[in-house]
């Protein structure tokens, strides 16, 4: 009995100790205080690390209950670790006001509309355009449809429509582990992982509706309703493009007749979900933007720093836009070879090659932002690796960037992240040697 109430006990101060931060980090907390935030994480993953180890199969529910308790936390505040949230708002403004955001960049708009000066100077990309697909788009013209005269209106729109596909995760994610015989209590490293309820209730990130609508579409595949699942994935990559990596895996999980119908009901829908931004201008206007992430920007890369330093060696300058392009060539085609080994027969086979597929393209990635890890964490969460959780803690090392008024990164900092984690990942595939990895 003395064990079961000091747990009991620990555990009171594990959750208390992370609202506590959750409220800080919410509404009190500005990026700019690096230590501040990493003192923050340090609290929120040592009890999100005790929460998820000492958990029960009978406490499970209580814990996804306070997962969704922690997200309702940043309900009412302002993003204080991103302001890609005013993008967002500015793109849902001139789809209110009739104007087609894949047409201009904000900097040549014209019309008047509440708050466009605001919005326009505080924002970090008015001299691009727009890269954020349909379902995406829609979120944010609702935002801006039910609160016109608002920012904080229009972020509350935005977040309680996140907030919704939160809760469908929380909901479906056990049903699922549960689907495929697996343990429904490994949903907790995604529930309970603070990164991921920092960065998509709190700071507005769309992982979590991509991750909705995908987990959905593996559920109903689960399930043998492959038609429906085709269009699910279809809504997940019209959120985001990334789960469109992830479909060389049907060749490895369907029939070739299968795959072909998936692939066709696929593109289908996909197309069917542009056709209302459909003009002369949105194909050579969102590939100019996506190009940026292969020729252009630069954040919190691993091999592509390295590379880049060997550049400066050699030719005295920034490569970027040699090896930018070449670095994604070969991620892509890395992928390919991992996705379309061989047939899968396993799930956690399936959630594992896309585990490693995605951490392939990102090791490879000029840009890296923290909630990009969120997606590992999910993957991880069908498997036996856990250096997606690490990764999502040493993420906020990024931070430190927006410490100093010159934006400038700490390159010791990115090579502890780094380090650590492809250490991590080693040392657990060292470890699971013994035992055959379905992908491989």
């Amino acid at each position: 009995m003395q064990f079961n109430s000091t747990i009991f006990s620990k555990t009171t101060f594990a959750q208390s100790a992370a609202v506590a931060c959750f409220l800080y980090v919410g509404y009190e907390l500005n990026r700019e205080n690096f230590y501040a935030l990493l003192g923050c994480f340090g609290i929120l993953f040592s009890a999100y690390y005790f929460l998820v180890k000492n958990a029960k199969t009978e406490s499970l529910n209580q814990l996804l209950v306070i997962g969704v308790l922690f997200r309702l936390f940043f309900l009412f505040s302002i993003p204080t670790l991103s302001d890609d949230y005013l993008r967002f708002i500015w793109d849902g403004q001139l789809l209110a006001n009739g104007i087609n955001p894949f047409d201009y960049l904000p900097t040549e708009v014209t019309i008047d509309f509440p708050n466009k000066a605001e919005l326009l100077a505080d924002m970090n990309s008015s001299n691009y355009y727009t890269v954020y697909p349909p379902i995406a788009q829609t979120i944010y013209f609702l935002s801006a449809w039910l609160s016109p005269n608002s920012i904080f209106g229009s972020i509350l729109v935005m977040r309680s429509i996140l907030f919704a596909a939160e809760i469908g995760i929380i909901v479906l994610l056990p049903k699922l582990l549960r689907l495929i015989n697996m343990n429904p209590s490994n949903s907790l490293w995604y529930v309970l992982n603070p990164l991921v309820i920092i960065e998509l209730t709190g700071n507005l990130h769309f992982e979590g509706m991509v991750l909705f609508f995908f987990l959905l579409a593996v559920y109903l595949l689960a399930l043998n309703k492959e038609k429906l699942s085709a269009v699910a994935w279809a809504f997940a990559a019209a959120t985001k493009l990334i789960p469109i990596f992830f479909l060389p895996l049907i060749l490895r999980k369907l029939s070739l007749k299968n795959a072909a119908a998936f692939y066709l009901i696929f593109g289908v829908t996909f197309i069917g979900l542009w056709i209302p931004f459909c003009n002369s201008t949105l194909l050579p206007h969102f590939l100019e933007s996506v190009s940026l992430y292969s020729k252009t920007f630069e954040f919190n890369a691993s091999v592509y720093y390295l590379v880049r330093a060997i550049g400066y060696q050699v030719m005295d300058y920034n490569i970027i836009q040699t090896a930018g392009p070449w670095l994604a060539r070969i991620a892509y085609v890395g992928i390919l070879v991992l996705l379309l080994k061989k047939k899968i027969i396993s799930w956690q086979g399936f959630f594992t090659a896309l585990l490693f597929a995605l951490s392939w393209y990102y090791l490879l990635a000029l840009i890296v932002h923290p909630w990009y890890s969120i997606t590992f964490v999910f993957l991880a969460v069908f498997t036996r690796f856990r250096f997606p959780m690490v990764w999502s803690f040493l993420a906020v090392l990024s931070y430190w960037a927006y410490s100093n008024p010159a934006f400038q990164e700490n390159f010791w900092l990115v090579g502890i992240e780094y380090t650590a984690v492809i250490g991590f990942m080693v040392w657990e595939l060292l470890i699971t040697r013994g035992e055959k990895l379905k992908f491989i």
